[in-house]
């Protein structure tokens, strides 16, 4: 019963490893939501990383050549009927890393990154330079973030509200796979 399927990783060392990023019910709270591992190609499915009821998963991305480490991004968010532009920032949203392969979790607050009003992020890493990751961060401070540590220090690119503002819709970012600057 998690509804909105994200985005889905397969190992490229293990193809019966599987990661998915559920986000869950849109117009309600369920349980059924968060990171979910497959380690038998689909069959059996165990959930690895979860906020709570309102809080789904809405993207997923492993550190270039090290698929033990995962970052995934969690949102609470509802989309009510009655609302064209629903509250898409709640408390539960935010960037999270593993190490193991999803077994544990920490929270991604490096320095640089935007604290108040967190809703969608978007993950991207530049396969020509690991240690760079890209941010489209939906927040009071929104914008376009880059790390060059493996997210330990963060800087805001691009504050341009077009790219960014409306996280239902420009949550995303890619990175050229040859030149880790566009």
């Amino acid at each position: 019963d998690s509804r909105q399927i994200a985005r889905i990783l397969v190992d490229p060392a293990d193809p019966n490893k599987l990661f998915v990023a559920a986000l869950g019910h849109a117009y309600g709270p369920n349980t059924e939501r968060g990171v979910f591992r497959s380690r038998d190609g689909g069959v059996t499915w165990q959930r690895i990383l979860f906020h709570d009821e309102n809080t789904g998963a809405i993207d997923l991305a492993f550190e270039p050549g090290i698929t033990s480490t995962i970052y995934a991004v969690l949102l609470q968010t509802r989309r009510p009927p009655w609302n064209v532009y629903p509250p898409s920032k709640g408390p539960g949203s935010g960037l999270y890393r593993s190490s193991d392969g999803g077994d544990h979790w920490e929270a991604v607050t490096g320095h640089g990154l935007p604290t108040e009003e967190v809703g969608r992020i978007g993950i991207a890493f530049a396969l020509s330079n690991p240690k760079r990751i890209y941010l489209i961060v939906d927040a009071k401070a929104g914008g376009l973030y880059r790390s060059d540590d493996s997210g330990q220090n963060w800087q805001l690119m691009s504050s341009d509200q077009r790219i960014w503002e409306r996280g239902w819709y420009f949550g995303e970012v890619s990175v050229d796979p040859k030149d880790a600057d566009t």
